[in-house]
C-alpha cells in the first residue's frame, strides 16, 4: 500500500532558478562580446581605419599619414614617367609607370609591358591603367605624344596626353583622332588625386582638335578630362581656351572653367546631351592638376579666360589662314643650292626656326666628304666635273653635295646639308637609342641608308628594328655588328621621308636585349647624299 503522506511535490523554484542562471550567463557572454568588439573597433578607429565611412571621416592623424604616403607614390611615379618617357617621339605612346594593361593591334609583336616601352599609337587598341595604391607603390601612367593639328601649330609640335589612375582608353584603329575613355568609380585613396582620367598639355601657340567619347573638343591650352560610364564627362580647362561640340550644340569656355557632357548609349560613354554652361573649377580639379603636372596648384596660378575671350581665341584659331611667302633665291655660282620659284607656308608670327640660315664656308677637314661623280652615260665627259664643297656641320652633321654630270654638264641641285641637323643620341629605354632629325630645307629628304656600330656581348643580342616618327621602317634583325641597311635586309614599304620647313623626324634604333656597355655610333645617309652621325656611350 502506498504511503501518500511521504510524497513530496517537485521543487519548481529550484528549476526556475537554474533557467534564470542560464539566461544570465548567455546575456553576460553577449555583453562581453559586444564590449570586446567595441574596444577593438575603437582601437581601429583611433588608428585611422573605419570600414563604414569614407576617408573623409578618418582622424586628422590618419589622413595626414595617408596623404604623406600618397605623395611619395605620386612623386616617384611622375619622376619615373618623366625619366622613361621624356624623349618619346610623335605619334607614340610610352609605358610610364606600373601598372598598364594593353591590348595591341593584330600582328604587333613589339613589347609594351615594362616602364620605358614605346610603341606607335597606331599599334594600340586598348589601354587600362591601375589606380593609385600607396600600399604597393602602384599608379598606372601612360604618356602619349600627338601631333598638334590646329592651323597655328608649328611643324613637328606635339601635344602630350597622360592617362593616369583607374582609367581605360579604347580606340578601334588608327591614331588618337577619335577614342573613348572612362574611369572606374571607387573609394578615393588619396586627397591629392581625387579623380582619375586624362591630362592634355600643349605648347604655347599650338593646339589640338580630337573626338573624345563622341564629343568634338578643340583645345588651345591645358586641360584635365574625366569620365564615368552612364554619368558625365567633364573637361576642366587650366590654361588657354577650348570649345566642346556635343549633340549638335557648342560651348566655348576658358581657363578656370569646366564644361560637362552627359554620357550613355550602348557602351555607356557616348555623349548623349549638349554641353553644360561653364562652371568654376573646384578644389578637386585643382588638386588633380597639381599632382599630375606640378602646376596649377591654386586658383592664383590659373589665368582666367572668359567665355567671350575663349570664343574669340578659338574662332581666330580655326579661321586662321597661313601667309604664303615666296622665297627669292640668292644669286650664287653654279650649282644652285636652292630651287627657284619655290613657295612655302608659314604662320604670320616669327617661327622658332630660321627660314634662310647663313652658310659658313670655313672648311673643316674632319667634316669633309669628297665624292667623284659617276657619269650617267658611258661616254667620257670632256671636262672634269668633280667638285668638293665643305659646309659647317650642325652637331655631328657631315655635309655632302653630290653632282651627276648630264648632257649639258650642269650639276644637279640638291638641298643644303647645313639645313639638316640632328639632336644628341639618347636612350628611350634600356633597349632603344633615339635621335631627332630636323629638316629645315624646303624640299623633303628620305633616308637612303643606315649604318650602326654597336656592342654585342650576349649571343642573343641583335639590332631588331628601326622606327621613323613612330612608324616601323625596318625589322629584318641583324645579329652581327656593324649593321648596314639595306645591305642587312631591305627597308619596309613604310614612308622614310622627313618633310621640309622645319619638320622633325624621330629615329628609334631598337635592340633585342638591353644595351650592353660600350660605344654606339649611328650614321644616316639621305637620298640627296647628305649625312648625319651620332654616338652614345653605355657605361
Amino acid at each position: 500500500m502506498n504511503n501518500f503522506d511521504d510524497y513530496q511535490p517537485p521543487n519548481r523554484a529550484s528549476s526556475r532558478r537554474r533557467r534564470q542562471e542560464s539566461i544570465f550567463v548567455v546575456l553576460f557572454g553577449t555583453f562581453v562580446s559586444f564590449m570586446c568588439a567595441g574596444i577593438i573597433g575603437l582601437a581601429l578607429y583611433l588608428g585611422g581605419y573605419n570600414p563604414f565611412v569614407l576617408s573623409s571621416s578618418l582622424t586628422a592623424t590618419a589622413l595626414a599619414q595617408r596623404n604623406a604616403s600618397c605623395q611619395v607614390v605620386i612623386n616617384k611615379a611622375i619622376q619615373s614617367s618623366d625619366r622613361y618617357c621624356g624623349q618619346t617621339g610623335s605619334n607614340n605612346v610610352c609605358y610610364g609607370n606600373t601598372t598598364i594593361q594593353a591590348e595591341l593591334a593584330p600582328g604587333v609583336t613589339q613589347r609594351f609591358s615594362e616602364r620605358g616601352d614605346i610603341i606607335a599609337v597606331d599599334d594600340l587598341r586598348r589601354l587600362s591603367a591601375a589606380p593609385l595604391n600607396p600600399e604597393n607603390d602602384e599608379w598606372g601612367i601612360a604618356v602619349f605624344k600627338v601631333i598638334a593639328n590646329l592651323p597655328r601649330s608649328l611643324p613637328g609640335e606635339t601635344v602630350t596626353m597622360v592617362v593616369f589612375g583607374n582609367t581605360t582608353l579604347d580606340k578601334e584603329s588608327g591614331g588618337l583622332e577619335s577614342f573613348y575613355f572612362y574611369s572606374e568609380l571607387g573609394q578615393i585613396a588619396c586627397e591629392s588625386v581625387p579623380s582619375d582620367g586624362l591630362m592634355l598639355t600643349s605648347p604655347g601657340g599650338s593646339g589640338l582638335r580630337i573626338n573624345v567619347n563622341g564629343t568634338e573638343l578643340t583645345l588651345k591650352g591645358d586641360a584635365n578630362l574625366k569620365a564615368v560610364k552612364n554619368g558625365e564627362m567633364e573637361v576642366s580647362l587650366l590654361d588657354g581656351s577650348a570649345k566642346v561640340v556635343s549633340n549638335g550644340q557648342e560651348q566655348f569656355f576658358g581657363a578656370g572653367q569646366k564644361v560637362s557632357v552627359g554620357l550613355g548609349g550602348e557602351n555607356g560613354v557616348q555623349s548623349i546631351t549638349g554641353p553644360s554652361a561653364p562652371e568654376p573649377l573646384t578644389q578637386d580639379e585643382i588638386n588633380t592638376a597639381c599632382a599630375v603636372t606640378g602646376q596649377y596648384c591654386s586658383q592664383s596660378q590659373i589665368t582666367p579666360v572668359s567665355e567671350a575671350e575663349a570664343r574669340q581665341q578659338i574662332q581666330a584659331e580655326i579661321t586662321f589662314t597661313p601667309t604664303v611667302i615666296t622665297q627669292t633665291p640668292t644669286t650664287r655660282p653654279s650649282p644652285t643650292l636652292f630651287p627657284t620659284n619655290t613657295s612655302f607656308v608659314l604662320p604670320s608670327w616669327t617661327p622658332r626656326w630660321t627660314l634662310t640660315p647663313t652658310q659658313t664656308r670655313t672648311p673643316l677637314p674632319s667634316a669633309t666628304r669628297t665624292r667623284t661623280p659617276i657619269p650617267t652615260r658611258t661616254r667620257t665627259p670632256t671636262a672634269t666635273l668633280t667638285r668638293t664643297r665643305t659646309l659647317t656641320p650642325t652637331i655631328t652633321l657631315t655635309p655632302t653635295v653630290t653632282f651627276t654630270p648630264t648632257d649639258t654638264a650642269t650639276p644637279t641641285a640638291t638641298p643644303t646639308c647645313g639645313l639638316i641637323s640632328a639632336s644628341a643620341v639618347t636612350t628611350l629605354s634600356t633597349r632603344d637609342l633615339s635621335i631627332d632629325i630636323t629638316n629645315n630645307n624646303i624640299a623633303p629628304i628620305t633616308i637612303d641608308s643606315f649604318h650602326a656600330v654597336w656592342v654585342k656581348i650576349a649571343p642573343s643580342q641583335k639590332l631588331s628594328k628601326l622606327f621613323l616618327a613612330g612608324t616601323e621602317i625596318w625589322n629584318i634583325a641583324d645579329n652581327i655588328p656593324p649593321s648596314d641597311i639595306p645591305a642587312e635586309g631591305n627597308w619596309n614599304n613604310a614612308n622614310r621621308t622627313i618633310p621640309g620647313s622645319g619638320a622633325v623626324g624621330n629615329l628609334i634604333v631598337q635592340f633585342q636585349d638591353p644595351l650592353e656597355p660600350g660605344n654606339y655610333q649611328l650614321q644616316i645617309t639621305f637620298d640627296n647624299g647628305c649625312l648625319i652621325t651620332g654616338s652614345y656611350i653605355v657605361l
